[in-house]
């Protein structure tokens, strides 16, 4: 990086106790302000000539500058000083200020690897575990790992690209690099994609805690006769995510959950672990015994690959992700994703394989209403620990809803007042909380956001980002980084026109029986 004297700057960042910085932080001394000050006093009128020829007053040690340099302008120069004031509010954040906080960041460190992987898991792991059996009984078991395995490489891949377009325009939103790099349009559909997928989510989130509390309630014997009731469980559906729910969607910066998600990942191990076991000890006792499907065809087949997509998808909070990483590279990214789809993919073999071999063919849905938590002592200790991780989710999922908003009014979360900031996340959460408490099967969201929504942002848009970012052939770029671009384009087609058909097929047959 030349600063404006045409020599590389070699004043380092300073901040006391710190790491020298890589190259990536290398930036000019001057920060771009003094310019500011120029066009100011050059639209007054005021000292222009006398700033091309300095007076004989001026120290003659110092540098002239000229006012017609826009060396410290350039693409480069911006991106360094963008990278440098991202890094400054990342290392003010991992500044422990007393024992606790030393504790918690010597284990899940501020914008870490690892806390970002957790991160990463945490916003897809949710609602979509306990679909996977249904998704199993769907597409077969043989079919459902194919997707499991294409599924999970390419959204590994697809945080590859977002990295590499957010390194080189120096920008940590998502929406704003479709915009820089494909033009004003993109950015609103994308916006509306990402609205959509995040509210979709938060909707399956409300019918999960619902169907969680029905479970309770219904096998308990001591439940109050009113609690039975439909009006009853909205009730006390309301009251738990007016409690539990609704306080994690008012935080502004994501790392601000990453300890809760970790308790919460945790509680999700627990669930896959459990209903392993239970598969284990209750699958598949009727006789004659349910057919287990290895290769399912037809319709039925491509309905469970919108499921999969859905349980994948985490791309929409990428950019918070990349935003608060310290010294945020490619090679860190491909990491940390590595790590939340690693996750990701254990837990939903284990969920999904030995839910579906439990169940049989009887789970057509969310698998929480085929378990009964209060005789069932085990399941019972899942459900409490699912409860929390719908909880922690529900608020990561809210982040991309703001930003999809703040984006179409042109603003971003760093401006808005936090007030400001709770009431937009606020409206959006009793909406998503009234949907939820009225749309009468979650495989419809899964369905429709899933083979929509997340067909564009998880495999079409990076794709096409990675295309518009330039110097994109093939001998620049190397075969494989250009057949795995396209193969993620295509699969993302697929994954619209076939996966929204579907849904909407399934869910009209449904209708009609």
């Amino acid at each position: 990086m030349l600063s404006s004297t045409g020599e590389r700057s070699a004043a380092p960042y300073a901040c006391d106790g710190r790491p020298e910085n890589d190259w990536e932080y290398d930036a000019p001394g001057q920060d771009g302000a003094e310019y500011l000050v120029e066009q100011d006093l050059a639209a007054d009128g005021v000292g222009v000539a006398d700033k091309r020829q300095p007076s004989s007053s001026q120290n003659d040690s110092q540098p002239v500058k000229d006012p017609f340099d826009f060396t410290a302008n350039s693409p480069e120069s911006r991106i360094a000083r963008m990278d440098r004031a991202r890094e400054e509010r990342v290392w003010r954040r991992r500044t422990e200020l007393n024992f606790f906080q030393r504790c918690f960041s010597y284990v899940l460190p501020y914008g870490g690897v690892v806390s970002s992987g957790i991160n990463l898991a945490s916003s897809c792991i949710g609602a979509g575990i306990i679909a996977l059996p249904s998704a199993f009984n769907s597409s077969g078991i043989i079919m459902a790992m194919i997707y499991m395995v294409v599924i999970a490489y390419l959204t590994v891949y697809s945080y590859i690209l977002l990295a590499i377009v957010a390194k080189k325009t120096g920008l940590r939103n998502y929406e704003q690099i479709v915009r820089t790099l494909m033009g004003p349009g993109a950015d609103y559909f994308l916006a509306f994609c990402l609205w959509f997928l995040s509210f979709g989510a938060e909707v399956s989130y409300a019918i999960s805690l619902k169907d969680v509390l029905t479970a309770f309630l219904e096998a308990s014997d001591s439940t109050p006769a009113y609690l039975r009731t439909v009006s009853g469980e909205r009730v006390v559906t309301f009251v738990l995510w007016l409690g539990f729910m609704l306080p994690l969607c008012l935080p502004k910066e994501i790392n601000t959950l990453r300890y809760v998600s970790c308790v919460a990942i945790c509680f999700v191990v627990y669930f896959a672990i459990a209903m392993v076991v239970h598969s284990g000890l209750n699958g598949l006792q009727e006789r004659p015994r349910p057919e287990v499907k290895l290769i399912n065809k037809g319709n039925t087949a491509i309905g469970g690959l919108s499921t999969f997509l859905f349980a994948f998808i985490s791309q929409l909070n990428a950019m918070e992700v990349a935003g608060e990483m310290y010294k945020f590279s490619v090679r860190r990214m491909t990491i940390a994703s590595s790590i939340g789809v690693g996750i990701c993919f254990v837990l939903y073999f284990f969920a999904g394989l030995f839910g579906y071999l439990d169940f049989g063919p009887k789970v057509t849905g969310s698998a929480l209403k085929q378990y009964n938590p209060v005789k069932d002592k085990m399941m019972g200790v899942g459900y409490g620990g699912l409860m929390l991780k719908l909880c922690v989710g529900y608020g990561l999922h809210m982040i991309p809803v703001r930003d999809a908003i703040y984006h179409v009014c042109q603003t971003n979360v760093h401006d808005v007042a936090w007030w400001k900031n709770a009431c937009v996340c606020g409206s959006m959460a009793v909406l998503s909380l009234v949907c939820g408490l009225f749309v009468p099967r979650i495989n419809v969201v899964f369905g429709l956001v899933g083979g929509f929504a997340g067909g564009f942002i998880g495999f079409i848009y990076p794709a096409l980002m990675y295309m518009y970012s330039g110097n994109w052939t093939l001998s620049t770029v190397g075969a494989f980084h250009y057949l795995s671009t396209y193969l993620l384009l295509f699969v993302g087609v697929i994954a619209v026109v076939w996966g929204t058909g579907a849904a909407i097929y399934g869910e009209v047959m449904a209708e009609r029986s």
